[in-house]
């Protein structure tokens, strides 16, 4: 994968960054989120203190991050539940199809 050189901005602070260029997007957008939320936590808190308000967004972010890992992980084990269900029947069937054709 080629790799590209960024700059970001996070809370003030320029960080210049190596990532792949599949990843920039990415990196990009969440640099934003990270913006946003510092604002958001500035304005409707009231604090100022940088590292405060990043502590604050990171609690935030990596709730956000466990709930969706947590979410994904319980469909998942659906999925896989389903499919051995399914599996089971096609077992069942094709077992059902041998004894009907061996009649």
């Amino acid at each position: 994968m080629s790799e590209v050189n960024i700059k970001v901005e996070i809370a003030g602070s320029i960080f210049p960054l190596k990532v792949d260029a599949a990843d920039e997007q990415n990196i990009k957008e969440a640099v934003d989120l990270i913006n946003n939320k510092i604002s958001e936590f500035e304005k409707n808190y009231g604090v100022k203190d940088k590292k405060d308000v990043l502590a604050m967004v990171m609690l935030q972010l990596v709730a956000l991050l466990y709930k969706q890992a947590n979410t994904a992980e319980r469909e998942l084990s659906d999925l896989k539940k389903l499919f051995a269900d399914v599996e089971g029947m096609l077992k069942t069937h094709l077992q059902n199809i041998k004894t009907i054709n061996e009649e």
